[in-house]
């Protein structure tokens, strides 16, 4: 964010997101969640404070071990607002102190439960050489709990999406990737985990090397094993067989979004992963389809050569809140 677009997110309408950030806590009636709707639309820099304690919101569910309530993380940082200066509730809000600098619940390395915690910000990746030589790459918005001890090699994947190539390891520890809907234990392999942030919550595997053997959360749903070429999406009711997935690797690994008949409001949420804000269309191109690579690290370009492609226009509201549709 610019200085001049920091300076403009006042320290009142911190307080106000956090305030609605309360209201709409854990099961929020449909008048409430309306008003909050409302009231961020009304203004851009409304919009901006949500996005951005959300993301703060997630950094301390993530540090707890996502048992802290949405009503619980508005009090935190509205105390935290309230004990600030004007000068430095605009530096937080534009430098992202988030976690560090609300100082509670441990820090970002090293929590009391003896885990080690990383996050990555929207449209940021991150290369993660864990100590047993596995590489855990961080695709956008991601959080972890790393649980390493004498016993065991352990991932949490709190939200977010990881691409991890395992390691041997000298002790016989076994790894395991650990989501909401199941525990996942390569043997030997490279693979990708995403936990959706749909009204599901699925979690997404596909498999590039080696085996994933799957033991859903769900006592009823008996245990898979996904091999390389094959991807499978669970929750907490169900397992279907694995799918043919002909990608050799995360296209975000190499920096790009890779769209195949892909409808025009799915491809807006995957490309909005990668940047601040709100990224929407008008319901008369939604269904257009795109096909084509996108650079994930220009998402701006990436809209020019979409509209100019599929003869679209782009609104900008403001850098954070952009509107596609009809040229």
């Amino acid at each position: 964010m610019s200085a001049a677009h920091a300076e403009r997110v006042h320290p009142d309408i911190i307080r106000q997101a956090a305030q609605w950030m309360m209201r709409t806590g854990d099961a929020p009636d449909a008048a409430t969640v309306a008003a909050c709707t409302q009231w961020r639309q009304a203004d851009a820099r409304h919009e901006l404070a949500w996005q951005r304690l959300q993301g703060i919101s997630q950094d301390l569910k993530s540090a707890s071990g996502g048992y802290v309530s949405a009503p619980t993380a508005g009090q935190t940082i509205l105390r935290y607002c309230d004990q600030r200066s004007r000068r430095s509730a605009i530096k937080w809000m534009a430098g992202g102190l988030a976690l560090g600098t609300l100082g509670w619940m441990g820090a970002r390395e090293g929590l009391w439960d003896g885990s080690t915690v990383y996050r990555t910000a929207t449209g940021e990746q991150r290369v993660v050489h864990l100590p047993d030589g596995t590489v855990m790459t961080m695709n956008t918005d991601s959080a972890v709990a790393l649980r390493f001890d004498e016993r065991q090699r352990r991932v949490d994947l709190r939200s977010g999406e990881i691409l991890i190539s395992t390691a041997s390891d000298a002790a016989g520890r076994p790894f395991r990737v650990k989501t909401p809907n199941g525990l996942l234990t390569p043997l030997g392999t490279r693979f990708v985990v995403r936990q959706l942030d749909d009204s599901r919550g699925a979690t997404r595997l596909a498999v590039f090397e080696g085996a994933v053997r799957v033991d859903p959360s769900a006592r009823a749903l008996a245990a898979r094993v996904v091999h390389a070429g094959e991807q499978a999406e669970f929750d907490g009711r169900a397992l279907p067989p694995p799918a043919p997935s002909e990608e050799k690797g995360p296209a975000w690994s190499e920096g790009m979004l890779v769209a195949n008949r892909m409808r025009l409001d799915q491809f807006l949420a995957e490309l909005g992963r990668y940047r601040p804000g709100i990224l929407r269309c008008d319901a008369d191109v939604a269904s257009r389809e795109v096909t084509g690579a996108f650079r994930i690290d220009d998402t701006d370009k990436a809209l020019e050569v979409l509209a100019g492609v599929l003869d679209l226009t782009l609104r900008y509201r403001t850098r954070y809140w952009v509107s596609v549709g009809r040229a």
